[in-house]
């Protein structure tokens, strides 16, 4: 089998391109494009485009409110076709929700073994244009196969909207990944693949992460250079300013209001096309005095995330001990705070 992404082999010069593929006895060929009589691709935009070759490939289709989605599988796994089906068109239905924004093109998912065991790696992702590519090690030890999928679903699936359907410019990756991990923990939680007790002990995981790498770049800056440097903060920091944007939008709005509703705003007509991501997205999300202080502090400037000082007023704590950090919910909760918390997903 194989995963052939034009991206990776034709020169960036070209616009469109007709493709055939001349396949061994017994080969097949599936893509998000559609092919004629003859078999021949009419390939635009060949940047996204995404193929995968091999024995015995398998596909499930359904529509999620008119939106296409194929599922394409290779090789045998610890979970039925249709549960992997069943798993991607829960989470669709979600982000349609969260957006409103019905997808342009058919989305794909092409599941695959991972061609190395290393037994550090379970599995690897990426998403370009429609296509979402999840290769993944057929033995790996996870407990429930299908909430693990379900959570590389939470995040990949998101990207078919963020960035992929954006028509902006620039470096915002501290949004589109960042925002995108804190965006896909809150669906899991929705979707009851992980409980609240979960969902704090991720941020705690990511916090450590954070607090173990040198915070000196705006997130702005680390969205520049993210690859020529390891970009973690990119990802840790990201996901905990969402986080406490998250916090502080529903704390100002006295509930009405969450990051989630930001998302249905980029999707609402009012970003232009070819504007930079960075000021569409600030524009957008610091529509207030007080959430627009907030991304100018953690985005476009370098200020440190110190949770122990910021969580109190939201009812919450950190714990450090020698396993990590630990978030908590604090035992003396006023109404606020109460209703701040069970937006969230607590249950007393």
């Amino acid at each position: 089998r194989g995963v052939l992404m034009f991206a990776d082999l034709l020169p960036v010069e070209i616009q469109s391109l007709s493709a055939l593929f001349v396949l061994p006895d017994g080969w097949a060929v599936e893509s998000s494009f559609p092919r004629d009589e003859h078999g021949q691709y009419e390939v635009v935009e060949p940047e996204k485009a995404v193929f995968l070759i091999g024995r015995g490939l398998r596909k499930s289709s359904t529509t999620v409110d008119g939106m296409p989605l194929d599922i394409m599988l290779s090789g045998k796994w610890k979970f039925k076709d249709r549960d992997a089906l069943e798993r991607a068109t829960n989470v669709l239905e979600k982000y349609l929700a969260l957006t409103g924004f019905h997808l342009r093109d058919k989305a794909v998912i092409i599941i695959a073994p991972l061609p190395i065991n290393d037994h550090k790696t379970d599995w690897k992702a990426e998403t370009r244009g429609s296509t979402v590519v999840l290769l993944m090690n057929p033995d790996a030890g996870f407990k429930l196969w299908k909430s693990q999928l379900t959570v590389i679903f939470t995040h990949e699936v998101l990207h078919l909207w963020v960035p992929n359907s954006l028509k902006l410019e620039g470096d915002y990756d501290w949004f589109f990944e960042g925002f995108t991990l804190y965006t896909a923990l809150r669906t899991a939680l929705e979707l009851r693949v992980i409980d609240f007790k979960e969902y704090l002990a991720t941020l705690g995981r990511v916090y450590d992460t954070y607090r173990a790498h040198p915070d000196t770049l705006s997130l702005i800056e680390e969205s520049e250079r993210r690859w020529a440097s390891t970009g973690s903060q990119i990802y840790v920091k990201g996901m905990l300013v969402a986080f406490l944007y998250d916090l502080m939008i529903r704390k100002e709005s006295g509930g009405r209001r969450a990051l989630a509703d930001g998302y249905r705003d980029l999707f609402s007509g009012r970003l232009t096309d070819g504007a930079d991501g960075n000021d569409a997205i600030i524009n957008v999300l610091g529509s207030t005095p007080v959430s627009r202080s907030f991304l100018k502090a953690y985005v476009e400037n370098s200020t440190e995330v110190d949770l122990n000082k910021v969580l109190p007023a939201y009812g919450m704590s950190v714990l450090f001990t020698g396993k990590g950090s630990q978030l908590r919910v604090e035992g003396d909760l006023n109404q606020d705070q109460k209703q701040l918390l069970r937006s969230l997903g607590y249950r007393e």
